[in-house]
């Protein structure tokens, strides 16, 4: 962790207050980076005082990136919608992470896109893809638009397809419907069933077989729900888990074949065939298996 250097200049009030007065933060922020005793001890004049970047840049977006370069697909006044491939986060937790779709954002100077949802740090990102999943990925750039689209997502959301490519012959198409629970740490993983648990999400996908070649199956799937994982566990649970997703059985390679290929709203429709972006004409660039 980084940290910056300063004295005080005056004796003062406890050091909690001196720095909510300095950095305009909450004392339960104050807490994750200093101790209780500490935090009620006074600030004395040429006392010697290290604050973590982290805590000084609270909410701010570093603008260096680190990572796999995203793509910018698609731009107006109202959203912007991104590539995003393996390996990247969709946003930050704290201004040390360098590795997020968000500082690529920042790195390419498009801080107008940052200034929505400022008090988050996911910023005006309309929903999330898991770190290993690639592909399409919206956000919003006016804070009434954000407003609009989370709060009446279910209601606007037409389709959400993902790409799929499984280990053998798919043979589960149609629509399914599960129910979901978080176990392990922190909920890392979900648990599907069959039957009904109060404590359980209910789940909704279709799924169509594209292609079938060199053993490994391609799929379409269509998501109703947006559960964690829910792609990825369903499809585990019907006897085909996604190829390179070791967490729920799939078999071990270079990256995780899940890429959420077109979201489309009542008033958007994020097609990147249809905007030119070349990389999606060829399932093989961003697959790595040739399907023709």
């Amino acid at each position: 962790m980084q940290f910056i250097e300063f004295q005080w200049l005056n004796d003062g009030p406890s050091k909690k207050e001196s720095l909510q007065g300095l950095l305009n933060c909450s004392g339960q922020l104050l807490k994750k980076y200093f101790s209780s005793k500490e935090l009620q001890k006074n600030t004395r004049a040429k006392e010697l005082i290290r604050l973590p970047l982290d805590l000084v840049n609270h909410l701010k977006i570093n603008p260096v990136f680190k990572g796999p370069r995203p793509s910018i697909i698609k731009e107006n006044s109202r959203y912007l919608a991104l590539h995003k491939p393996p390996g990247v986060h969709g946003h930050p937790l704290c201004y040390s992470d360098q590795d997020t779709l968000l500082n690529f954002l920042a790195e390419e100077g498009k801080w107008e896109a940052l200034n929505v949802n400022v008090n988050q740090y996911d910023r005006g990102l309309l929903y999330r893809l898991d770190y290993e999943t690639s592909g399409v990925i919206l956000l919003a750039k006016e804070e009434s638009y954000f407003d609009s689209i989370r709060n009446e997502f279910k209601d606007k959301m037409k389709q959400k397809l993902y790409l799929v490519v499984v280990d053998g012959k798919f043979d589960r198409e149609g629509s399914w419907s599960h129910f979901f629970r978080a176990t392990g740490i922190k909920g890392a993983k979900q648990k599907v069933s069959e039957d009904f648990h109060p404590d359980a999400q209910e789940g909704h996908l279709k799924v169509k077989l594209l292609s079938f070649k060199d053993e490994k199956s391609l799929l379409l799937v269509s998501l109703q729900t947006g559960l964690r994982h829910q792609i990825r566990a369903q499809l585990a649970h019907l006897g085909f888990p996604i190829l390179g997703d070791q967490l729920y059985g799939g078999r071990e390679t270079s990256r995780l074949y899940l890429h959420a290929w077109k979201y489309e709203w009542d008033e958007i429709v994020v097609d990147p065939v249809a905007e030119g972006f070349d990389e999606y004409f060829d399932l093989s660039v961003y697959l790595g298996v040739s399907w023709t």
